[in-house]
């Protein structure tokens, strides 16, 4: 459903909320000695219980919590033992791209993001669960900025690129059959679901680049949202082997083909610290060529002269890895190296390779290890296919990047990070471009 309020209109209200919101929480730290002990109407003298007296917020307590409104008035508890968990945050994004060769200009988004989690088991059903992630994004994004394939901000790219949206990203119902299997069905972000501790996070927790938040390789094969269904085997409380099958495209239910998807996560151990090595394959019965649109890369026009010919079925194979090179069990915080190769088709798949490499985690800075940090390079290669049917109208090229962030856990509730990227764009002649963006999440 896309929303019908101009720029402003939303922007007015979402700082109505915020206001209210903080005003909110100010009333609940207000120092309980400005409070009255005792109160005499009539002759009648009203006095607290003191078994009802209830902690005085400071202004140190309020900052360190991880939510800023904290229980939402005893509502977060109410409904957690009820069995539903509710997340939500606010994130803004200050982008500076360039325009031109020579021109740069300055973008504003955000997005707004609810995950609720319900466990039915005190209902009886053990085992059973839904989730659904709600979303709902505003304002610009540098979709085009400096002609790059892998788009440099994911998190406003969804649910639109552009404009103001709401959407349901996620809806699905879990069952767990003990502790090492697992079934899910129902609508999945499939950008949620790349999830790996120094990688992913859709953009608004780790890097902003796709090429670190949702491997493009995927791009043919996997969209944005699809409906399907995963089964999960489950070591050491971790994902072991995970098979699924989901739509290939968003264009209706498994109206253009089904995506089989195949994992395994090696239990390999090459220091004592925690690690994940895994091998993945897609196979897709998707109808298509290299330059019909894509959720994870950004395809150029094409010519009056190309000639497109639809092809069918698509196929990636990947290995990504992740390893702690330091890690403290006390407080479960850490950094280490990252990465992943993988290769597909290359018709109709617009990339025929990709690669990153990269290292990040929590900050080894004394006292803030509630900070994060990432930097990483990757490498996209452009299908051969891409490359002839644009030659020589436009010679492409591949691409290769970098992007490096640190993210400041100024509270609790409150994170802000600092972006820098530097890309090799996939057109033939194109310079080196330079973005950088500040990041401003909130968590309510």
């Amino acid at each position: 459903m896309i929303l019908t309020t101009t720029f402003k209109s939303s922007l007015w209200r979402i700082a109505m909320i915020f206001l209210t919101a903080t005003g909110l929480t100010l009333i609940q730290a207000v120092p309980a000695s400005a409070q009255i002990k005792g109160v005499r109407l009539s002759g009648v003298s009203f006095v607290p219980r003191t078994g009802a007296t209830q902690d005085t917020l400071t202004v140190q307590d309020w900052v360190k919590r991880p939510e800023m409104l904290g229980d939402w008035g005893g509502f977060r508890t109410k409904m957690s033992e009820r069995g539903l968990k509710i997340r939500a945050s606010w994130t803004q994004f200050f982008q500076n791209s360039p325009r031109s060769q020579d021109t740069r200009g300055w973008d504003y988004g955000g997005k707004f993001d609810v995950r609720a989690t319900q466990d039915f088991g005190n209902m009886g059903l053990e085992g059973v669960s839904a989730t659904t992630h709600i979303e709902f994004r505003y304002g610009d994004t540098p979709l085009f900025a400096g002609g790059t394939l892998v788009p440099t901000n994911t998190a406003l790219l969804f649910p639109e690129s552009e404009g103001s949206k709401a959407q349901i990203s996620s809806l699905y119902v879990s069952k767990m059959f003990g502790a090492n299997y697992g079934f899910e069905a129902g609508r999945f972000n499939m950008v949620d679901r790349y999830e790996t501790p120094f990688s992913g996070g859709q953009g608004l927790d780790n890097f902003t680049n796709m090429a670190f938040v949702k491997p493009p390789l995927l791009s043919r094969t996997t969209p944005a949202v699809a409906e399907g269904v995963f089964f999960k085997t489950m070591r050491n409380a971790e994902p072991f082997v995970t098979v699924g099958l989901y739509e290939s495209t968003e264009e209706g239910f498994f109206k253009n083909g089904a995506t089989f998807l195949a994992s395994v996560a090696l239990p390999l151990k090459i220091w004592e610290t925690p690690s994940h090595y895994v091998f993945t394959a897609t196979a897709s019965s998707v109808s298509a060529n290299s330059f019909d649109q894509s959720d994870f890369v950004l395809i150029p026009g094409v010519p009056p002269s190309a000639s497109l010919v639809q092809e069918s079925n698509a196929w990636t194979f990947d290995f990504s890895f992740d390893q702690y090179l330091w890690w403290d069990p006390a407080t479960k915080t850490g950094f280490g190296l990252f990465g992943m190769i993988g290769a597909s088709d290359s018709n109709p798949s617009p990339l025929d390779i990709f690669g990153h490499i990269g290292i990040g985690g929590n900050s080894p800075i004394p006292n803030r290890s509630q900070d994060n940090f990432g930097a990483g390079y990757y490498f996209a290669g452009v299908s051969n296919t891409l490359i002839d049917t644009l030659s020589p109208a436009i010679r492409l090229r591949d691409e290769n990047g970098f992007e490096g962030f640190y993210n400041v856990a100024i509270t609790g509730w409150s994170k802000v990070s600092a972006h820098f990227q530097f890309v090799d764009p996939f057109v033939v002649g194109s310079k080196t471009r330079g973005f950088f963006s500040i990041r401003w999440k909130l968590t309510f």
